[in-house]
């Protein structure tokens, strides 16, 4: 059964980013449903798997953004790296630990697109991208995998 759930999240956050970016334009930066993939297989799985399916999801996420390729793919594989290392630390049960592993490690992520959009290929870059898209990632995942159901279909410990 947890195979099977943790199936069907993965498929629904793809599904729901693939939503928000063809038919709601104005939350494709606010929201990145992938993230929460790559923040679950980061902290549930070893070094070489978790870098290798951020790097995947952040060329979809690149793909989905209809920006420059390669950017989110180079800054989520930073941030799955990041993440892989400080989960072992965290007592990952604790929502307040969810939501600021989240919210930091995506702020950093977003930081490293942000000095390549903005800096080197002098895109212009929202806020929404450093501020709002965190915390509001943050938040969802902390709704979505606090649930106690959610916890233990997941197996997140």
């Amino acid at each position: 059964m947890n195979n099977r759930f943790r199936n069907i999240f993965f498929l629904a956050m793809l599904v729901g980013q693939v939503a928000i970016a063809k038919y709601y334009q104005s939350l494709r930066l606010n929201v990145d449903l992938l993230y929460l993939v790559i923040f679950y297989v980061a902290t549930k799985s070893g070094f070489m798997k978790s870098v290798i399916s951020a790097s995947v999801i952040g060329l979809c996420s690149d793909y989905l953004s209809g920006g420059i390729m390669g950017v989110f793919s180079f800054s989520r594989t930073l941030a799955a790296y990041l993440l892989n290392i400080i989960a072992r630390f965290l007592d990952l049960k604790k929502n307040i630990f969810v939501f600021l592993l989240i919210l930091l490690s995506l702020f950093l992520s977003n930081v490293v697109a942000f000095i390549f959009y903005a800096l080197i290929f002098k895109y212009r870059v929202t806020t929404s991208l450093l501020i709002y898209q965190p915390f509001f990632t943050a938040l969802i995942g902390t709704v979505i995998l606090g649930l106690k159901k959610v916890k233990s279909l997941l197996d997140v410990s």
